[in-house]
């Protein structure tokens, strides 16, 4: 029986609030490594009014450190700094056999110190933080245009590439993140290791009976009904999809779209929809809490993904199909990677309002007209789900990994190459 791993992990959010895939990520693989017999340790930055330092949940200990938010220079220097004091610390009190970096400012705390660059270490890319970045410009204080926008994307650069450099191996959730990492660093196929996201069947699955459903969360029966869950911001499409739904509520009177989730541009968002006569069409739930999450997803006719750049991999794409949902998404980054394996019909075929609508009209007529073929379509998706992308199947991937990588103890592989 190989021995258990000692598994610290540095990321740049907590766990305790689920806010976003990292966080979802970040705690579905730390529990499970527990529950595979790993002690595992976070060191994660502490939320925004916040004072906990440790905490034990699951078998995780989990240990926050604090940022200075009055200024973006401040919270990138203390992001750094206080990231590297508080792994410090946990490395003196016991030793690590690996390393797993979420994120790249608590990232380059840990793997630009002598000690980090001793240990073995996994750097889990999700997304590319510069573009991140750029992409939620005006979502906080902290994003900012202009002058000072184009210097906290230039720093992040900077440090991302250093991280990624030092990083023993990089995780990646699909080929199209892979495909970045070569386009935007240089990091060759060899340094990489795909692990794709999962997602929990036992919480995430067919509802006995959707109309019950329904009716429990206060939703018309027969309404055709689509389902977005998506950060409010400009990235994420649902200024488009808002006014694709002008478009099909001409063809489908009484179809229902309810989209999930907050953000800087809810307000802007409603008004639109009000403009375009959509209030009896589009609902805004707000913040989805967890223990509901299934429920609307079960309740869909249709998932909608609407993401307009940087989709990574899509937890809501594969939890939607292990609730049996079918998910219609644009052609951006992984969803066709994990959608047209399944049904080639899924993609929207262009990203216009124009478009989108007669792709949601064709799917919502075809399905409405044969139950059968409905229910046959939810049955394949659940299947897909089990057969390719639950957490248990993802883990396993990475307990493997990260056991290669404590007992191996590759050497970093130092300047990206040039060849790939």
């Amino acid at each position: 029986m190989m021995p258990p791993l000692r598994i610290l992990i540095i990321s740049d959010v907590s766990p305790l609030t689920i806010s976003g895939g990292a966080e979802r990520v970040l705690w579905e693989q730390a529990s499970r490594l527990v529950k595979h017999g790993h002690q595992v340790r976070i060191v994660g930055r502490s939320r925004a009014g916040s004072e906990e330092e440790s905490v034990e949940r699951q078998g995780v200990r989990i240990r926050h450190f604090p940022v200075d938010r009055r200024s973006l220079l401040r919270f990138v220097r203390t992001s750094i700094l206080e990231a590297r004091r508080a792994a410090l610390q946990e490395l003196a009190g016991a030793r690590a056999d690996v390393l797993q970096v979420f994120q790249p400012l608590s990232g380059y705390g840990i793997l630009g110190s002598a000690v980090g660059q001793r240990i073995p270490s996994l750097y889990t890319f999700l997304s590319p933080a510069p573009l991140e970045y750029r992409s939620r410009r005006g979502m906080t204080r902290h994003h900012r245009g202009g002058w000072a926008g184009n210097s906290a994307t230039a720093m992040l650069w900077i440090i991302e590439r250093a991280c990624l450099r030092r990083a023993t191996r990089i995780q990646v959730l699909s080929d199209f993140s892979a495909d970045q990492l070569w386009k935007l660093y240089r990091i060759p196929a060899e340094r990489i290791v795909k692990i794709p996201g999962g997602v929990d069947i036992e919480r995430f699955q067919p509802a006995a009976d959707r109309e019950a459903v329904r009716e429990a969360l206060g939703l018309p029966a027969r309404s055709p009904l689509l389902f977005s869950l998506r950060n409010l911001e400009a990235r994420m499409g649902l200024d488009t999809l808002i006014r694709a739904m002008a478009i099909l509520r001409r063809h489908v009177p009484e179809v229902l779209l309810l989209i999930g989730g907050a953000g800087s541009l809810r307000q802007e968002l409603e008004s639109l929809a009000a403009s375009l006569d959509l209030r009896g069409h589009v609902r805004f739930l707000g913040y989805v809490l967890e223990a509901h999450l299934p429920l609307y997803y079960q309740v869909a006719d249709l998932f909608v993904l609407p993401t307009r750049e940087l989709e990574g991999f899509g937890l809501a794409t594969v939890e939607a199909l292990a609730c049996g949902t079918p998910v219609l998404g644009t052609r951006v980054g992984a969803t066709p990677e994990v959608l047209l394996p399944l049904d080639r019909s899924l993609v929207f075929q262009d990203t216009t309002p124009e478009v989108m609508a007669e792709d949601l009209r064709r799917f919502l007529h075809a399905p409405r007209g044969d139950h059968v073929a409905a229910q046959s379509l939810r049955g394949v998706c659940r299947r897909y789900v089990e057969a390719g992308f639950t957490w248990d199947m993802s883990v396993s991937r990475l307990e493997a990994t990260l056991r290669d990588l404590a007992l191996t103890k590759a050497p970093r592989a130092g300047p990206a190459s040039q060849t790939r």
